[in-house]
């Protein structure tokens, strides 16, 4: 059961994992998304700071202050062999520790990373107790990690890509989340890739009639429908940033950040933005890491309009009624594929 506790933590993509191809700028949490057409909060500018797109800087995201701390539990842990490979974990066990820390064991070369990106890892995970290894993940078995505010993902925050980090989980964190475990858990992680942490492309001149889009700090858009017309029978889209990255394509794997407002009752129908994001989703089929404990997919009509997109990029499209999910405008950030 803790094996499969601690696996779990990392929220290993079930979509299969390689290197994460970046846009123009190099540096690019775990709650589930409801259901597809389950309404949540109204998205509009309660919350969210109404910067025009040209304005939308200094994301507060980049602040360092929720990252791991060392700390004498943590700088026990060595690990030896080259990253992105399992390494020979040594630790004096039982490692006990109060409050989770981090040790940075070799240091990146690459770019920072932040909250709201999605980090490639490898990883290996002991318990504190026993030192024994409850499981690891390598090559294409590397783990995905959604970077947010969990201890966990504390422990990769502002360490650089390239790097191999410590992470020691108190016996409170480690409890978190619904699993069973008890006790203290390290894990050692390769910090092999980063995506963007939000769209990063040129502004596009605006499209009338398209729904209005403003950015919060972090990049969060809140969308308002055009309070005339009638709900969109077909697909259709705007580019609201260029980017110049990867581009994407039918069979990829994207790195996205998303949300999608109903058309008619305004109200959110999904978010990766509140919902433990960036998403993982495969292109050809709408499977996704937030929406797979819903059984569900992201549709089609949407999808099929970034294919050709590239790195960066940010996109509005509305989307007509499909199955249970109504017409929506969503907004589209495009972090990475693979």
């Amino acid at each position: 059961m803790r094996d499969r506790d601690a696996l779990h933590r990392l929220r290993l993509s079930r979509i299969p994992t390689d290197r994460i191809e970046r846009g123009p700028v190099p540096h690019a949490t775990g709650r589930r998304a409801p259901a597809l057409g389950r309404a949540a909060a109204v998205i509009g500018a309660a919350g969210l700071v109404a910067v025009a797109l040209t304005g939308c800087s200094g994301n507060p995201n980049d602040d360092c202050g929720k990252a791991l701390s060392s700390g004498s539990a943590s700088n026990l842990v060595q690990a030896t062999g080259k990253i992105g490979a399992k390494p020979k974990v040594t630790v004096p066990a039982p490692i006990d520790a109060t409050k989770s820390q981090r040790s940075v064991l070799t240091e990146g070369r690459g770019a920072t990373v932040h909250i709201g990106q999605q980090v490639e890892v490898g990883y290996s995970v002991l318990d504190g107790q026993t030192g024994s290894v409850l499981g690891s993940g390598y090559g294409d078995q590397a783990g995905a990690l959604p970077v947010g505010s969990d201890a966990i993902s504390r422990g990769v925050m502002c360490a650089t890509v390239g790097s191999r980090v410590a992470v020691v989980l108190s016996p409170k964190d480690a409890s978190q989340g619904g699993t069973s475990a008890s006790g203290t858990q390290i894990y050692v992680l390769d910090i092999l890739s980063a995506s963007l942490n939000a769209a990063n492309g040129a502004v596009r001149p605006s499209v009338s009639g398209f729904p209005t889009v403003v950015l919060a700090p972090t990049g969060q858009p809140g969308i308002t429908i055009p309070s005339s017309g009638k709900a969109p029978t077909a697909v259709r889209s705007e580019v609201l940033k260029q980017g110049d990255g990867a581009v994407v394509k039918k069979d990829s794997t994207a790195v996205l950040q998303y949300t999608a407002v109903g058309w008619d009752s305004k109200q959110v129908v999904t978010s990766s933005w509140t919902n433990g994001g960036p998403d993982r989703v495969d292109v050809a089929s709408g499977q996704s890491q937030i929406q797979s404990q819903s059984q569900s997919a992201l549709p089609q009509s949407m999808l099929k309009e970034i294919v050709g997109q590239k790195v960066g990029s940010q996109l509005v499209i509305e989307t007509p009624a499909d199955g249970q999910v109504p017409a929506a405008a969503w907004v589209v950030d495009i972090l990475g594929i693979h």
